[in-house]
């Protein structure tokens, strides 16, 4: 017999129609019942205090009850008021533990994982409103509880978020070991994992970034720089931000850059490894990519403007400068 079997039988019982056969199955059950450890005490009190209380209250009616009112054959009297006790107990336990309020269902793990391959944007809505702009080779991992037991979500590679506002339930990016915490505000997330430092540059808003060291509070134009080799975060002051909203959308403009930082992004937004050779201390990049395109398109629009030319090895792409700039 199982609970539901057996609350039914009582509601028979109750109603004068159980069998003789019928109340032998309730007492059986119970005695099995009574012998297992179902009773959650923490959560439903202590089962004998709650036993003692429904057995004196049965008996007070018992004794005030007229006659004739017992809704079960005389011949079974003797027996039906010994266990009615343990049989109401039961019945009233089970009828308060399935009243009672419902906890929330908990919600299931299960894994969602969004991925970019080399020269692909994505444009996601998380469930909770946000919009991501997730760039190229990037990975964006959440679980279903997103959005209603957390806002968290764990990045790998560089995203830019316009989170939804949100003061009881904070949005927090893990990326690697740095986490960014924020209510609701638009910024960027640089986190490669060939790339030697994890930066994270806001537009609107403000974000913690920080780790079980330290932690920096960043604000519009403001970049805050984690180390991967010494773990040390750093705040830039005065960053431009302008590039952000066209970066979002694959377009990468740069304003008197470094070539290796031009030659490091390509290579991870292509997925793929980029040398310079040559005299390049002197030599800065202006101009613009739009990664949408493929990365040959890319490395033969930089060599145009370096006069360099493009070797590959097989594993590398090599832009080699004859001449010092």
């Amino acid at each position: 017999m199982n609970r539901q079997e057996f609350y039914s039988l009582i509601d028979k019982w109750m109603d004068g129609l159980a069998s003789e056969e019928e109340v032998k199955q309730l007492m059986n059950y119970y005695h099995s019942f009574k012998t297992t450890q179902e009773w959650d005490e923490m959560e439903l009190g202590a089962k004998s205090l709650l036993e003692a209380e429904m057995e004196q209250q049965l008996l007070s009616r018992i004794r005030t009850a007229a006659p004739g009112t017992v809704p079960v054959k005389h011949t079974w009297w003797p027996k039906i008021a010994a266990a009615a006790a343990v049989l109401l107990v039961l019945a009233v336990s089970g009828w308060w533990y399935f009243q009672r309020p419902a906890a929330p269902t908990p919600v299931h793990s299960r894994q969602q994982l969004v991925a970019t391959k080399a020269g692909e944007h994505k444009k996601i809505e998380l469930p909770d409103g946000t919009t991501v702009w997730l760039s190229p080779a990037s990975t964006l991992a959440y679980t279903d509880a997103f959005g209603i037991e957390n806002r968290e979500l764990t990045l790998s590679g560089e995203a830019f978020f316009e989170v939804t506002t949100n003061a009881t339930q904070p949005f927090i990016i893990h990326s690697g070991r740095v986490d960014t915490r924020v209510l609701g505000t638009s910024f960027n997330i640089q986190a490669f994992d060939a790339q030697p430092d994890v930066s994270v540059t806001v537009l609107t808003g403000k974000v913690a970034v920080g780790n079980a060291d330290s932690a920096v509070h960043v604000s519009p134009s403001e970049r805050a720089v984690f180390s991967k080799a010494t773990g040390i975060i750093t705040k830039e002051d005065q960053v431009a931000t302008g590039s952000l909203l066209s970066r979002r959308e694959g377009i990468l403009k740069y304003d008197r850059a470094a070539l290796p930082e031009v030659a490091a992004e390509l290579g991870y937004y292509y997925n793929v490894k980029i040398e310079i050779k040559g005299k390049i201390s002197n030599c800065f990049y202006f101009g613009e990519f739009n990664t949408n395109g493929t990365l040959d398109k890319a490395l033969r629009q930089l060599c145009l403007s370096l006069n360099a030319t493009l070797e590959s090895n097989g594993t590398t792409y090599i832009i080699r400068m004859d001449k010092e700039c």
